[in-house]
């Protein structure tokens, strides 16, 4: 599942035009395209932004 969350960050980014490094922006883009219902999604992210440091 966690290819889901990067896939929708990475997706996210190109829709906003941006690419950045910024684990924290990375984490903001990868949990806005979350539903709220969806606690998996966002446990991912939530992970991801943990391993990036």
């Amino acid at each position: 599942m966690a290819d889901r969350a990067a896939v929708r960050s990475a997706d996210q980014l190109a829709v906003n035009g941006t690419s950045n490094d910024d684990p924290v922006e990375r984490y903001f883009a990868c949990i806005t395209t979350c539903s709220l219902d969806d606690g998996e999604c966002i446990t991912i992210c939530t992970e991801e932004l943990r391993e990036s440091h």
